[in-house]
């Protein structure tokens, strides 16, 4: 039986990146992440029956992966009710239902296959990525990336699902993917077009994410610049405060001084 330190080392190992366990997990789980997505878009595709039914055990392998990982990040925090509750808990275990209808062609089973590339938003919960620390610099333009690369595959294939039994120009996954980068960048080509009614809300919400999300955030950066850029790069000695007005003498946090030196000074 595991002590209780055993079980603060897991949770540790599970929850944070800053351990070397850690950002291996993290890097394995984000690997698989990516090929379960690849997998889900492969199928989409005409192939042959075998190569369906490896595709099919492969991903059955993956979310058995995913299913132990869930089970055992509960078990670190003491199966509380409240971790369940938190969204990365529950996005956690949508991830892992799909393996309860292994081969199923059910729709509800699939949107629920879809939702799983949420999982990615969990390496970008801190700083500690994979190899190391990164920069809030950096670490803001991979929440960006991550972001929206969650967008395209959810709504691209949101899209797919509800258009592609009756829309021919929605053959595979890869055209609502394809259908979602054009929307989101409001370019509308007008190649693909939905008809169904779901299909049109759903291009809808497309169209005002790509117009507010990414700028939005786009925006925020680009402040996050222009206000670090107008910073001088002096610690204080008293909070450790770092980046201060360039006619600052005293520490906007704990009042210390300084010790700057500015133009006319």
């Amino acid at each position: 039986m595991f002590s209780m330190d055993r079980r603060e080392q897991i949770d540790r190992i599970l929850s944070e990146q800053d351990t070397g366990p850690g950002r291996i997990v993290e890097l394995i789980v984000g690997c698989l992440i990516v090929a379960v997505c690849g997998l889900f878009i492969w199928q989409s595709f005409p192939i042959s029956p075998r190569t369906a039914r490896i595709l099919s055990i492969l991903e059955w392998w993956i979310t058995l992966v995913f299913l132990v990982e869930y089970l055992v990040r509960l078990w670190a925090k003491g199966f509380s009710l409240r971790y369940m509750m938190t969204p990365m808990a529950i996005i956690d275990l949508l991830a892992c239902l799909p393996l309860f209808w292994p081969g199923s062609h059910m729709q509800f089973v699939r949107i629920l296959r879809i939702f799983r590339v949420l999982r990615l938003l969990r390496l970008v919960q801190s700083r500690d990525f994979f190899f190391g620390r990164i920069t809030s610099d950096h670490f803001m333009v991979l929440r960006i990336l991550f972001t929206v690369f969650c967008l395209v595959f959810i709504t691209g294939g949101l899209v797919y699902e509800v258009e592609h039994g009756q829309n021919p120009g929605f053959r595979t996954l890869f055209d609502g993917l394809y259908f979602a980068i054009v929307s989101l960048t409001t370019v509308g080509f007008g190649d693909l077009t939905p008809v169904s009614w779901q299909g049109r809300l759903l291009t809808m919400g497309m169209i005002l994410a790509g117009v507010l999300l990414i700028p939005w955030q786009l925006t925020t950066r680009a402040r996050q610049i222009v206000r670090h850029g107008t910073k001088k790069d002096i610690t204080c000695r008293q909070c450790g405060l770092r980046g201060h007005d360039p006619d600052a003498s005293h520490c906007k946090a704990c009042g210390q001084v300084i010790y700057q030196e500015y133009d006319g000074g």
